[in-house]
């Protein structure tokens, strides 16, 4: 296609007016400004001489009458096996400060549905991640959506940095990080992290911090995505995809509606909610030799899990992580609600007939200190009932036995972070059903890793 000339007439946040005199640019294409280079992307038609198109790139110095062109290319990323251990932007382009030559051009809207038919989930077992409360209660799968929930400050992306160097650490496969408008700090912080653990050589990282426009949080999610299509069908590997935030992804579908003047849905939400999800999500599956299995951060805005977008996010995953303010407030790290957690892995034809039994028993007892807890904080433990004691006691215990210290918390804790085998954590909640540490003090049992270095009282 020749080259395609048009005229801004109207930029309002992160959208472009450009007016086209013949004809208009496909959309999903790919126009830059003449002057400082400005990149949109056409995002549809709004009459026969003019299209809406989103800013991905700085919009410093652009303003009405900048002349465009346009060549009727969509967006294409620079893909190579040396993507890992680096850090991109939603283009591909390094920003490390290290030079990066692609072998390959991948589009960013993959035909992914033409061969959809030999993508299937396969049962390729359970991912063991060596953090006790996830392998007992909340198991995952090669190959599944996970969703880790929950409002700010309760250990979303520390959990997904630990879950990150554990894979590494047991080399189960590489893995993507998108970035999708949060901090830059932690972005910062997060590749720091994963140096010093000396597991960056393993993760290849694609940012579109809350700094970005619109469009860029709204397709750097797919950059990432491609990325691991790339590393599971050239290099052959199992790939992990974390998302941090997949919340913020769908804000940026929202703000780009706002500017659209779409008309909105509940509580102001893109009517196109679910698709722009869907958009992203149904890319995430597996081929028939290897598996993506995605773990996502959900940002629950005032902690409310009825929230639309929240909720649009959960039909998608096949484990749902919910991480409490609560539990967090008692110093109980990972700080899951066990309660509104679940998983389909936790069924006893998936995980067997002894790990399902124990993660019954411990939800079991948790469900009934839960029901008494109101009697201890008001009468005291001392005013229950024998059988009511063993519970408090066991309840107690077995929380304190499911927290651990991490191995990216260790420069603030001065613990040294641990990974569990999944034997050794039904092990230890074996014995403590079992009443064998009944006398044994909390502290003993509070961040520790495998049950066998505390005394029996």
């Amino acid at each position: 296609m020749k080259n395609i000339k048009g005229t801004i007439i109207s930029i309002r946040g992160g959208v472009a007016e450009i007016s086209f005199t013949g004809t208009l640019p496909p959309v999903h294409t790919l126009l830059s400004t003449v002057i400082h280079g400005a990149i949109f992307e056409v995002m549809e038609k709004k009459d026969l001489e003019t299209v809406w198109a989103i800013a991905l790139s700085s919009l410093d110095g652009i303003e009405r009458g900048s002349q465009v062109v346009g060549n009727g290319k969509i967006i294409e990323m620079a893909l190579s096996e040396h993507i890992l251990g680096r850090m991109f932007d939603m283009f591909g382009n390094p920003v490390d400060n290290q030079e990066f030559s692609g072998t390959q051009q991948m589009p960013l809207y993959s035909d992914f549905l033409a061969k959809a038919d030999i993508f299937q989930k396969q049962d390729q077992g359970i991912l063991e991640t060596g953090i006790k409360v996830i392998d007992l209660l909340t198991p995952f799968h090669l190959g599944d959506k996970i969703g880790l929930f929950g409002g700010a400050g309760v250990g979303k992306t520390v959990l997904i940095s630990e879950l990150i160097h554990n894979i590494a650490l047991k080399d189960m496969g590489y893995s993507v990080f998108a970035g999708i408008g949060e901090r830059i700090r932690e972005g910062n912080d997060l590749y720091l992290t994963l140096k010093s653990l000396n597991v960056l050589k393993d993760v290849a990282l694609y940012f579109g911090q809350m700094d970005t426009p619109p469009g860029v949080r709204a397709r750097v999610g797919l950059s990432a995505v491609t990325a691991a299509e790339f590393l599971r069908d050239h290099m052959k590997k199992n790939t992990f995809l974390f998302i941090d935030n997949i919340f913020r992804y769908t804000m940026a579908g929202m703000e780009i509606g706002a500017i659209l003047g779409k008309v909105p849905s509940e509580l102001g939400y893109q009517a196109t909610l679910e698709h722009d999800l869907s958009l992203l999500q149904e890319r995430i599956c597996s081929s028939e030799d290897h598996a993506i299995t995605s773990i996502q951060a959900v940002y629950v805005p005032a902690d409310d899990l009825t929230d639309p977008a929240v909720v649009a996010i959960f039909s998608h995953l096949d484990a749902s992580l919910v991480l409490s303010r609560t539990i967090a407030e008692k110093g109980i790290y990972p700080a899951v609600d066990v309660f509104r957690s679940s998983s389909l892995g936790l069924d006893r034809e998936v995980v067997g007939e002894r790990h399902f039994e124990i993660a019954m028993q411990v939800k079991s007892v948790f469900q009934q200190h839960q029901e008494i807890a109101h009697i201890i904080a008001i009468l005291g433990i001392d005013e229950l009932s024998r059988a009511d004691r063993i519970v408090a006691r066991r309840a107690e215990r077995l929380q304190r036995f499911l927290t651990q210290p991490l191995f990216v918390t260790e420069m603030f804790s001065e613990q040294k972070g641990v990974y569990v085998p999944l034997e050794k954590t039904l092990e230890g909640c074996e014995k403590i059903l079992n009443g064998e540490f009944d006398n044994t003090e909390l502290e003993d049992l509070y961040m520790i890793g495998t049950i066998d270095g505390v005394k029996r009282v």
